[in-house]
């Protein structure tokens, strides 16, 4: 009994949000595992966080691709000189020159496009790629931990079901035999303490099935709100296949590795890319008055163009220190990826042992329940004779409960067992 109570003290710490929209109603037959996890990553948006992950991937990607990645500016230039020049101070000769203004105003656009930075634009291009998929790789470790909230209340919900179904068939049980001690005491032929003691039995019984159906409403009520669907008593529930000890598992886990091992590959090549020559062309068109112009105070329109090589001469120091640092991140990385598969070996291991355990005490169990069945028709019969109290009848009656309570509760742990083993690795 007090199995059951851990349990569902666990289902209720594993419930990490609510969903605060009125759930719609669930019709139709039973509802699956499969199912609620859908319901419950649906609920979750998660398809949504996916589309726009997309969407802002194939932006990033559009703007990396672009070979035209031109730059389109306006400027304007107000300056004011506190020496002007005098023009005529230069020469003797009776030309009409005009003094500069202190006060110069240009304005105009200017255009760059580059041509060449090293390779750089191919690079960030496939920056963009990696970090969407490390973004996705994000939201699928999100529906992972959906899949696993689901998956306990899901699991609790049947637990709590089953002790509900095991626990009326015994109280069923009391009641016929409390039903055939009154009438034996009625007729003189019993003591009124095996009444007595079947009323108590009897009333432990109803408030115990009271107190779990009440578990199992919580639970309900949790899950609904998970998932998003309106589930009462009346919802039922399919049992979950068990899952291959041998079935492959997805290594989320190593995939974050991968990328991350390909992210600071792409960071040395941009270090040593940023130390490259750069070449771009520009052009200008302006309005105003050259101020070398001195026979001619008019404004006017004015352009040039031209190309411009960036050779970097002292950013070499730190392409040298750049790569140190990021060849002691890869083999950092190299190590994690050596304890994490130790853990997986260890997690592997832990997990199977596990489910071959909860099979042989099921097997065992099987054995067990057989005897107390056994038993307690025997007990029945004799305590209707009189050859035996009823308290013997009470105890095996309880214990028979009992036995088929562990096998449920193996079951559903052998279960739980498998489907954590399917999941386990991405959440290490």
């Amino acid at each position: 009994m007090c199995i059951f109570g851990h349990y569902m003290r666990k289902l209720s710490g594993l419930f990490l949000f609510f969903i605060l929209s009125v759930p719609p109603s669930f019709g139709g037959g039973p509802l699956s595992l499969e199912a609620c996890r859908e319901a419950a990553r649906q609920a979750g948006r998660l398809e949504e966080l996916y589309a726009l992950n997309d969407v802002d991937r194939e932006a990033g990607a559009a703007m990396e691709d672009s070979p035209f990645r031109y730059s389109l500016r306006a400027y304007g230039l107000v300056h004011y000189l506190s020496e002007a020049p005098n023009p005529a101070s230069m020469t003797d000769f009776p030309f009409v020159l005009h003094a500069i203004p202190r006060f110069q105003y240009n304005s105009g656009f200017l255009l760059s496009q580059p041509l060449y930075s090293g390779g750089q634009r191919k690079l960030k291009a496939e920056q963009n790629e990696l970090s969407h998929a490390q973004e996705r790789l994000e939201i699928d470790r999100q529906g992972i931990e959906l899949d696993g909230a689901v998956d306990e209340l899901y699991l609790g919900i049947l637990l709590s079901r089953k002790r509900e179904e095991i626990l009326s068939r015994q109280l069923n049980a009391v009641r016929i035999k409390l039903s055939d001690a009154r009438e034996a005491y009625g007729a003189g032929v019993s003591y009124k303490d095996a009444v007595l003691a079947l009323e108590a039995q009897t009333t432990s019984l109803e408030a115990e099935l009271s107190g779990s159906t009440a578990q199992t409403q919580a639970a309900l009520a949790m899950l609904s709100a998970l998932t998003g669907l309106q589930m009462d008593e009346s919802t039922t529930f399919e049992m979950p296949l068990g899952e291959d000890p041998g079935t492959a598992v997805s290594d989320p886990a190593f995939a974050r590795l991968d990328l991350e091992a390909r992210r600071i590959e792409l960071d040395k090549q941009l270090v040593r890319a940023s130390a490259l020559p750069s070449l771009q062309a520009v052009g200008a068109v302006g309005y105003g008055r050259p101020s070398l112009d001195f026979f001619n105070r008019r404004p006017d329109v004015y352009w040039a163009v031209g190309l411009t090589l960036m050779i970097p001469i002292s950013d070499w120091r730190d392409v040298h220190l750049g790569r140190n640092r990021l060849d002691a991140a890869a083999r950092k990385l190299a190590l994690q990826r050596e304890n994490l598969e130790r853990q997986k070996q260890v997690a592997l291991l832990k997990y199977d042992g596990e489910i071959a355990r909860y099979a042989q005490l099921l097997e065992a169990n099987g054995q067990t329940v057989a005897k107390y069945e056994e038993l307690c028709d025997e007990l029945d019969a004799l305590s209707a004779q009189g050859a035996a109290p009823v308290s013997d009848y009470l105890t095996a009656l309880e214990q028979l409960s009992a036995a088929r309570l562990d096998g449920e509760v193996y079951s559903i742990l052998k279960l739980q067992q498998q489907l954590l083993r399917k999941r386990y690795i991405s959440q290490l």
